[in-house]
């Protein structure tokens, strides 16, 4: 018995695994601090502190008025996540349209689990960075007692 959607192809299914494969990728190099800026040493931003206390102060003293605030950076971080996240629930919709238009059911099948799993990739690390760091805090507040011995 032959299958009918065996001489169909999966462009629907193929076009959402891809753009599945491409939201975790994406996800992933998100999360390893690629877009992340430089952190500044303590004494840098000290020194940028006083400096700005010094500028400050003097302007005061003169009456200059305050200058205009600068806008922060973008952080691409932010925008790479968001868009990784719309791109894995276009996969997901991609697979779940092949699979309504009678494609081969592999590729549909893929490109909503690896969708999926791109979205719930997002929410599983900062979970796990939740739960580590009250295990950090809850370890701290057991051993204070051996600081004051």
């Amino acid at each position: 018995m032959d299958h009918p959607s065996q001489g169909q192809k999966a462009t629907f299914g193929l076009l959402g695994f891809m753009l599945g494969v491409l939201s975790l990728v994406a996800i992933l190099i998100s999360l390893s601090s690629v877009f992340q800026p430089e952190e500044k040493s303590a004494g840098a931003v000290i020194g940028e502190l006083a400096a700005d206390i010094k500028l400050s102060a003097q302007r005061a003293l003169s009456g200059a008025p305050a200058p205009e605030p600068v806008p922060e950076p973008q952080d691409m971080s932010s925008v790479v996540v968001t868009a990784a996240l719309c791109v894995a629930g276009l996969a997901v919709v991609l697979g779940g349209v092949g699979l309504y238009q009678g494609e081969p059911h592999r590729l549909p099948y893929l490109a909503i689990g690896i969708g999926l799993s791109a979205i719930v990739l997002q929410y599983v690390f900062w979970l796990a960075v939740l739960i580590c760091g009250v295990a950090l805090l809850i370890s701290l507040l057991e051993n204070f007692d051996s600081i004051f011995e």
